[in-house]
């Protein structure tokens, strides 16, 4: 038997609030090594072998505030765009499964994925492209602000979006997967759907690593279209590049079809504590707040 979720949709919200905040505290430079590993044409200083050697490289030669280049925006962004991420996914289950949960539903919790990470990046997309050109080596930015304007004033408000399109055909496989196969796993080691956190954690963690493996190419090319590398541009003779189809042509003519896996080694081992943590924190937050609604009600 379920447990009554009393949480409402401003509590989701908060919860996932709070979530986006502790999560890129805590896994902000693992996602600059997987940003890093994903370079097309690196220098011999900037060619890391490994996530954790290159994590140790870049702070010996960079120092260590350089893990954390970048983080101030999309940390700020994390929130609202969290915040919608969980309580759009919510509603969205809730509404087309027709029950309370939609636990027994994955096609409700596919769309409701979809529908939950789609808005997630509207919100989240400009602060990415910002933190990625910050995060790869050799960045001439002195800020998030300075990468803003510079952006900007040399590329305009559409260079912000660039991305956008790969980021919704990354992240639409990704959130479908990912909120399936979390429910699915919830469905055998939690299924009455009390708080508890070592499930919340190898759930999260089982669906974030297997989504992200699965969707490592388009993440690669969108990691290009971010930071229009400039080694990149120069090899493949282009001044820039102009979209999904263009991105895995360069990719592919640099290195080959391997060249699409560059970055999963990091970007797995980002996201299963990622959303390991996510899914503990925001599950804990949601559930006080469902609690603190029946104590409210029952007074």
């Amino acid at each position: 038997m379920e447990i009554e979720d009393q949480s409402t949709p401003g509590d989701q919200a908060l919860a996932g609030a709070l979530t986006g905040l502790v999560e890129y505290s805590i896994m902000y430079p693992i996602d600059l090594m997987k940003t890093r590993m994903q370079t097309l044409k690196p220098t011999s200083t900037a060619n890391y072998r490994s996530v954790f050697g290159g994590l140790l490289k870049i702070k010996l030669e960079e120092g260590l505030p350089r893990l954390f280049r970048g983080m101030p925006l999309p940390l700020v962004a994390s929130v609202p765009a969290h915040a919608v991420y969980y309580s759009s996914y919510e509603m969205s289950k809730r509404f087309l499964s027709g029950t309370e949960f939609g636990t027994q539903n994955p096609i409700a919790q596919a769309a409701g994925g979809v529908v939950a990470i789609t808005n997630h990046n509207i919100v989240m997309n400009p602060a990415d492209v910002i933190k990625q050109r910050m995060q790869v080596y050799g960045s001439p930015y002195r800020s998030s602000m300075h990468c803003l304007k510079s952006v900007l004033r040399l590329e305009g408000v559409s260079a912000l979006y660039r991305s956008l399109p790969t980021q919704m055909a990354i992240d639409a496989p990704y959130g479908a997967l990912h909120f399936v196969l979390y429910e699915a796993c919830q469905n055998i080691l939690n299924p009455t759907r009390a708080f508890d956190a070592v499930s919340h954690i190898a759930c999260g963690a089982f669906a974030g690593g297997c989504a992200a493996a699965a969707t490592t190419p388009l993440d690669v090319c969108r990691t290009l279209l971010n930071t229009q590398e400039g080694a990149a541009l120069v090899g493949v003779k282009e001044s820039k590049i102009k979209g999904l189809q263009h991105a895995m042509v360069t990719i592919y003519k640099m290195h080959g079809l391997w060249g699409f896996t560059r970055g999963m080694k990091a970007r797995v081992m980002h996201h299963v504590p990622s959303t390991a943590i996510c899914w503990c924190v925001y599950e804990f937050f949601k559930h006080y707040f469902s609690d603190q609604n029946i104590k409210n009600r029952d007074k």
